[in-house]
């Protein structure tokens, strides 16, 4: 784009012919700034990743809370639990978080989930006496939310009743489980995921 001047010296009228340049980006300075936007794309996409994380966890953790006092709640006048407890049976008495149960079209409880969409089990489990207790699994858990869920929920505040935690119901003593006792209870690193399952007594 060119624009007139108009200049007077010495009583005559020069036009004078100045040349505008539109300067764009280099493929440099582009290359440049793409990778500053893409480095803060990633940061914002792992930061968010980890509260996304935590709060499957968090949840999760409400959850097992839930479903302990559910269950204990439906026995409460007996010592021993029902031997053919599972976890749709519980969702059918009403025992089970909403947001777990899947139901068929016409309403009708067909599974448990947890947030990773692996199937929730409750089973009957022996700690003294038969039938005395109940593990609650929790399947398809990534490695790094099971360690994160054991070493929360075995931790201070835990369930008086909780006697055994990983990836099999089991007693396990003694209790906070350890970091290191977390990690290689949830050694699996497949599309699967990890087990984790947790023990509890009937009565506390």
């Amino acid at each position: 784009m060119r624009i007139n001047e108009t200049l007077k010296e010495n009583g005559m009228t020069v036009e004078k012919k100045i040349a505008q340049r539109r300067r764009g980006f280099t493929l440099t300075e582009a290359a440049i700034v793409l990778g500053i936007v893409g480095l803060i794309l990633g940061a914002i996409w792992v930061a968010a990743a980890s509260v996304y994380d935590n709060l499957r966890v968090t949840t999760t953790s409400n959850q097992l809370l839930q479903i302990v006092q559910s269950i204990r709640s439906m026995h409460a006048t007996q010592n021993t639990i029902d031997p053919a407890i599972d976890a749709v049976l519980v969702a059918k008495a009403g025992g089970m978080p909403s947001d777990m149960v899947t139901r068929s079209a016409a309403g009708a409880v067909t599974n448990v989930r947890d947030v990773w969409a692996g199937d929730v089990e409750i089973d009957p489990y022996m700690y003294t006496v038969a039938n005395d207790s109940f593990a609650v699994t929790f399947s398809a858990v990534p490695q790094g939310a099971c360690s994160d869920l054991l070493v929360r929920n075995t931790g201070a505040g835990r369930d008086s009743g909780l006697v055994g935690a990983g990836n099999a119901a089991s007693k396990t003593t003694p209790f906070p489980m350890t970091l290191t006792q977390a990690v290689a209870a949830c050694s699996s690193t497949a599309s699967t995921g990890n087990d984790v399952v947790f023990t509890f007594r009937l009565k506390t």
